[in-house]
């Protein structure tokens, strides 16, 4: 009889706690993803709803928007109807309003008198060892090329969270993969225009639970079959630098090592994740030519901790050493040979961590690090000027007062003369191009603190290893006589140091990131990958 009464009491029990269970989970909560017509420019939009507390919250992804991870400031699920809100950096709130049907959302989202369309898809959730065991490189042939074999990449992502991302490796197109099964997953870009997947990507297991070939599916084109192949390792590894953490990537030969290694030293924007930084186009020639590459979400963006807008070139290029220090502990890394290679800023930081450390190799300081960070805004600036067309006379004025905007950053007097001058100028047509209408409480004034000062000259003068610097002609963040300008004084300031193995090259037409407009498309210079591997088998002995 005891027994059966305490039988009888677990069940009432649990028949009276599931309405409860159910009631606190929510049928919004999880990630979403889709697309908005807002500002009438189709973006991708992602979000994640999660439950705390019993309240909803909710956190926003639009790079077109400029929003990284950006908390919901409000959001409500009544029914079928959800109403949310996402604060702005202009003080006007964007509203949006939808109705759930199933796994997707339709609505209007707002700010101000703008006023467009999104919808949203859900995503499902999948365990990473699954997501891991399909990371690798998978064979496809283009068929509109002859039938010309090219390697695909499936690596990890951090922009979103923990997702995976596609890479093509013969011209670096990227975008992230979400599940929409357990061996289903939708491109990012094919889910702008409609909730309906315009392109998915399915991995096909083999009899031992491996995947072993992989079919994408574009809406009105023939099935794409691709073999799993086995050119590239990876590994998600972490790197300290003090109490920073920062996330990063280990891509190598699948060849026996030791191999000689390539810490990729990001640039300056706020979004310099591992999905926006990575070399993703060089990977296929240096994993071919035996190098290992290590990319690193920039502190403070991505999975990285830290904040980059406090960071000076004396933090970043500790974070480029604490990769050098990882991977001198490595067994498949050749530890005499590893080398840093900066891109834009990266090409201040590069050289910085080099100097500091006897472990580094080899320095290549890529569209960047050759004149002063001061000088550098500037002839950004006067690069957009040109493009707009702006008079001499006009130019001249605006670089006039660009030098009051650096004395403002070092001292209050400088400060108080910017200030005075602003109303005189507000009307022109340059004023948009200078930090006269950037506040005092704004981040960036103590970010340039430090750098506002900074040469680079000195530092390479104590560089004693091979450089490589390259330039694109075309590169719309600066002006040619620029560049002519930063080659010359790299090249005098390390033979200063008695530094002579130095290279460089300004390769034609190619802009900032060193890429050329071929057939509609971006694509690398044509000697472009040539000139960078024979560089690297030169300065490491490489064969």
């Amino acid at each position: 009889m005891k027994r059966l009464t305490f039988a009888l009491g677990i069940v009432l029990m649990l028949l009276t706690c599931a309405p409860h269970a159910a009631a606190q989970s929510n049928p919004l909560e999880g990630e979403w993803v889709g697309g908005s017509n807002l500002f009438k420019n189709p973006s991708f939009i992602h979000f994640r709803f999660n439950v705390l507390t019993g309240q909803l919250s909710g956190l926003v992804d639009v790079q077109n928007w400029r929003m990284v991870r950006r908390k919901l400031s409000s959001v409500r699920l009544d029914a079928s109807q959800l109403r949310f809100e996402i604060p702005s950096t202009t003080g006007e709130l964007y509203v949006g309003e939808g109705t759930m049907e199933g796994d997707v959302i339709r609505g209007t989202l707002r700010r101000g008198e703008d006023q467009g369309n999104f919808h949203l898809l859900r995503v499902k959730s999948v365990n990473r060892r699954t997501l891991e065991a399909y990371t690798g490189t998978y064979t496809f042939r283009n068929e509109e090329q002859g039938g010309k074999q090219e390697e695909h990449l499936i690596t990890w992502g951090s922009l979103y969270g923990e997702h995976l991302r596609w890479v093509s490796l013969s011209d670096g197109s990227t975008t992230a993969l979400f599940p929409i099964s357990e061996n289903t997953f939708l491109f990012a870009s094919s889910v702008v225009n409609s909730p309906v997947p315009a392109a998915t990507w399915t991995f096909e297991k083999g009899e031992q639970g491996k995947p072993v070939r992989s079919i994408v599916r574009v809406t009105n084109r023939p099935d794409q079959i691709g073999s799993r192949s086995d050119l590239i390792a990876q590994e998600e590894v972490t790197l300290h630098n003090g109490d920073i953490r920062l996330a990063a990537t280990l891509t190598a030969p699948k060849t026996k090592g030791p191999h000689p290694a390539i810490v990729f030293v990001p640039g300056s924007s706020d979004q310099q994740t591992r999905d926006e930084s990575s070399p993703f186009r060089e990977f296929e020639p240096l994993i071919r030519a035996g190098f290992s590459i290590l990319v690193y979400d920039k502190r403070g963006v991505g999975n990285s901790t830290g904040d980059w807008q406090k960071a000076s070139f004396d933090d970043l290029a500790g974070d480029a050493l604490a990769a050098v220090n990882y991977l001198k502990r490595r067994r498949d890394i050749d530890t005499k040979r590893i080398g840093v290679w900066g891109f834009s800023q990266g090409g201040w930081v590069a050289p910085l961590a080099a100097s500091r450390s006897r472990t580094v190799a080899f320095v290549i300081m890529a569209s960047g690090g050759g004149v002063t960070p001061r000088e550098a805004e500037m002839n950004q600036q006067l690069a957009r000027m040109r493009m707009r067309k702006l008079s001499d006379t006009e130019i001249k004025e605006a670089l006039d007062f660009m030098k009051l905007q650096f004395e403002a950053v070092g001292s209050e007097r400088g400060w108080e003369h910017f200030q005075a001058e602003v109303p005189k100028v507000r009307a022109a047509k340059w004023y948009r191009h200078t930090w006269g209408g950037v506040p005092k409480e704004n981040w960036m004034w103590a970010w340039w603190r430090p750098l506002v000062s900074y040469d680079p000259a000195p530092v390479l003068e104590k560089v004693k290893v091979p450089v490589l610097a390259l330039y694109g002609e075309a590169d719309t963040l600066t002006v040619p006589e620029a560049i002519h300008a930063s080659i010359e004084r790299i090249g005098l300031a390390l033979k200063k140091g008695g530094n002579t193995d130095f290279t460089s090259r300004i390769f034609p037409k190619a802009s900032h990131d060193l890429s050329v407009f071929e057939n509609e498309r971006w694509v690398a210079p044509p000697d472009y990958h040539s000139t960078l591997v024979n560089w690297l088998r030169r300065v490491t002995g490489r064969k």
